[in-house]
């Protein structure tokens, strides 16, 4: 692991798993188009601070667009988090998502190919599974009927990911996230939201009248596990896996705001809605896959992750 290319690294994920490896002296490459899926002054917040590192070097470029890459060194693995993210927002332009979150897959697949580039880790999402209604739900769970475009396009990148292994054989490991938050999180997250909301004293709106359930999980458990499956997978010469990646513990919205609102110190005004059908009621990981895997567990557990992503953005805020 000399050289690592990370898409999307001015993302969320992006930006904490180069932080890591660029403390454990991997030299990044990371790559990003500033989409405007979310405030785009976060995203660039999240870049200068990578090029405090003299081993980060960063190149404004859209996936589409690798083969403008030229480079005077090898790649020797790509990390493809690059992705256009959200639900909800996959209802208003479905070809959009297409475009970026299929498209640009097979683009980072193909500049794999032609770089001989055998090793790729890349980002799925828990909304494959849509609302099967299996719990905890396991990778064994069919994943053919997603309740979202963005679920659809990530079950065609498990899929991309799978013709190009066994056709040209670019070995590659999925992972399943379920529900990431932490310090530098997306603003369009539900913890972000009702966070920002409580804070700023707007009603938090809760669908389903707070009923939904959700896995939470927190991104330095996220990146300590890539990092691990990464030392894992170093000297193996062919591999194919999908893991989820989940913190194994699912609590109601209801509750989450009552434990926002003691550990904030502020009241919040909530309007209850109706049951939307993107939404699935409930979500639960089992992660007993990659603990098998890679012999370790990363679990920080809700209050903390909680404690130290409101710190962070109650500063943030601030600013």
């Amino acid at each position: 692991m000399k050289n690592i290319l990370i898409t999307g690294a001015a993302g969320f994920i992006g930006f904490h798993l180069s932080k890591l490896l660029l403390e454990k002296k991997i030299n990044v490459l990371g790559i990003d188009n500033f989409s405007k899926s979310y405030d785009v002054k976060l995203k660039k917040l999240r870049i200068t601070e990578l090029k405090k590192y003299k081993n980060f070097d960063f190149y404004p470029l859209d996936i589409l667009n690798l083969t403008k890459l030229k480079l005077n060194f090898k790649i020797d693995t790509i990390i493809h988090l690059a992705a256009e993210a959200g639900v909800r927002k996959s209802i208003d332009d479905p070809y959009l998502y297409v475009e970026k979150n299929i498209s640009g897959t097979i683009a980072v697949f193909e500049y794999a190919k032609k770089k001989r580039i055998k090793k790729i880790y890349y980002a799925s999402s828990s909304s494959i599974y849509g609302d099967k209604g299996i719990y905890p739900t396991n990778e064994n769970v069919a994943a053919n009927q997603p309740i979202s475009i963005y679920g659809l396009t990530k079950i065609a990148t498990e899929n991309i990911a799978h013709y190009y292994y066994k056709i040209f054989s670019i070995n590659s490991i999925g992972f399943r996230f379920f529900t990431v938050y932490g310090p530098y999180g997306r603003p369009d997250m539900s913890i972000f939201i009702f966070a920002k909301s409580i804070l700023m004293n707007k009603p938090v709106y809760l669908n389903n009248f707070g009923n939904n359930l959700r896995d939470y999980t927190y991104v330095g458990d996220v990146i300590n596990y890539i990092f691990e499956i990464l030392k894992k997978t170093s000297k193996k010469r062919y591999f194919f896996e999908v893991f989820n990646i989940g913190g194994e513990f699912n609590i109601k919205l209801t509750k989450l705001i009552k434990i926002l609102e003691k550990k904030l110190k502020k009241k919040s005004k909530i309007i209850y809605r109706k049951k939307i059908p993107l939404d699935p009621v409930n979500s639960l990981a089992t992660s007993k896959k990659i603990n098998k895997f890679v012999n370790k567990k990363f679990n920080i557990g809700l209050n903390k992750g909680l404690d130290i992503t409101l710190d962070w953005l109650v500063n943030y805020l601030k600013k």
